[in-house]
């Protein structure tokens, strides 16, 4: 089937959606793209002079020609599991790749079951969490492993990500998915999907290495740092484990992977700490607790909104990762927030990547690391990341 177009951009109205078309836009490559979303007056008004496809998150032959038009489909329709579950399985009817920066373990559970084997049968690349969430990690692990590797002559049996200095702000369609997750962690069975550290694998009941999340304060010697809880790890780390697992568990099956987030060896950074793990304690109670958790939603950005221009150009985010004690790697973006002008770079560049990069992956669902390595690493250097030894 002849593809018209190289990228769609499913969402692009939404406030993250905008900023990922402005960066399509903005990067000057030579590819045939267009926005997609319900509201042709919407469309028209963001005046980015490429074609206009009409689509719904509900209406599959919609999708359905949405996804037969195009290479890629890059969407930020969320939350996923209300909005994205049509648009996967057109995609891996079509054979056609997609992207999303979705954090949802119990949705990517639920696609992967669904969809694995029909789009590894047309050749679709299927990668979630190509935003903040997961492809520091993802690709961070990846890279470090390889440092190791081309030093040491062998991968490192544990990774530790510490999550550090980072400036940034939440738009509503971030808080619209946190509240989404807390809703459906009220059903157990989504409970013990989230709560399983190999939620994603391609068997998450396998027997494999122990390992939990951080539920406390710790001290990290080599790095002379205080860690606590870093709230992404239960999305993050699935996210990884399931990459490691599809290339064939290369860093060994008892290979460990863990988050953190980490705060200055100081007894101002041990006040930082407790603060920070009081706060995720108490915030976790809240979402718990469907009446607070209303409350707590009047108060955050409501859809379409989120940080202004200058402050997601004054964000940055800096993530270590320590191997074995042996090496540190670290991952950055010194001229970016983390959750929007940093994120739509790493999805902006995901779909350029599906769509013009020659892949050797196969189809299914897949992860950044796993579906793009090299060739993503790449791109996000050019686009100002680092990835770089300590």
């Amino acid at each position: 089937m002849t593809k018209d177009l190289d990228v769609v951009i499913f969402g692009a109205t939404g406030f993250t959606g905008r900023l990922v078309a402005d960066y399509i836009k903005a990067t000057g490559e030579p590819v045939r793209w267009a926005i997609a979303g319900r509201n042709q007056q919407k469309l028209e008004a963001l005046g980015l002079g490429v074609p206009i496809l009409i689509a719904d998150a509900h209406d599959r032959a919609s999708l359905d020609r949405v996804a037969r038009a195009t290479k890629v489909v890059c969407t930020t329709v969320g939350p996923f599991a209300k909005y994205g579950s049509d648009l996967v399985a057109a995609c891996a009817d079509a054979g056609t790749h997609y992207c999303d920066l979705t954090a949802e373990v119990h949705w990517m559970r639920e696609m992967i079951d669904r969809h694995h084997d029909r789009a590894h049968a047309t050749g679709a690349r299927i990668v979630h969490a190509c935003g903040f969430d997961s492809i520091p990690s993802d690709l961070g692990a990846y890279c470090t492993q390889r440092e190791m590797i081309a030093r040491y002559g062998a991968p490192a049996h544990e990774v530790t990500a510490l999550f550090g200095e980072t400036s940034g702000g939440m738009s509503g369609g971030t808080a619209a998915s946190a509240l989404e997750i807390a809703e459906a962690a009220e059903d157990r069975a989504v409970r013990r999907t989230v709560g399983n550290p190999h939620a994603l694998d391609p068997d998450p009941t396998a027997a494999s290495s122990p390992v939990r999340d951080e539920a406390k304060v710790g001290w990290e010697p080599r790095l002379k740092m205080f860690t606590v809880p870093f709230f992404m790890a239960f999305s993050n780390t699935r996210v990884v484990r399931r990459g490691h697992a599809l290339a064939g568990f290369p860093y060994g099956r008892d290979f460990r992977y863990r988050e953190v987030m980490s705060t200055p060896g100081s007894a101002k950074g041990l006040g930082m700490a407790i603060g920070i793990t009081g706060g995720l304690v108490a915030f976790a109670a809240i979402m718990k607790r469907p009446a607070l958790r209303a409350q707590l939603a009047k108060r955050m950005p409501q859809p379409g909104e989120g940080p202004s221009a200058e402050k997601r150009a004054r964000g940055h985010w800096k993530v270590r990762f320590l191997a074995d004690d042996k090496l540190v790697y670290v991952v950055a973006d010194a001229h970016g927030d983390p959750g929007y002008q940093s994120t739509a770079k790493m999805l902006g560049e995901s779909a350029l990547c599906l769509a013009r990069d020659p892949l050797t992956s196969p189809g299914g669902i897949l992860t950044p690391a796993f579906a793009m390595g090299d060739a993503l690493v790449a791109r996000l250097r050019a686009a100002g990341l680092t990835f770089a030894a300590a």
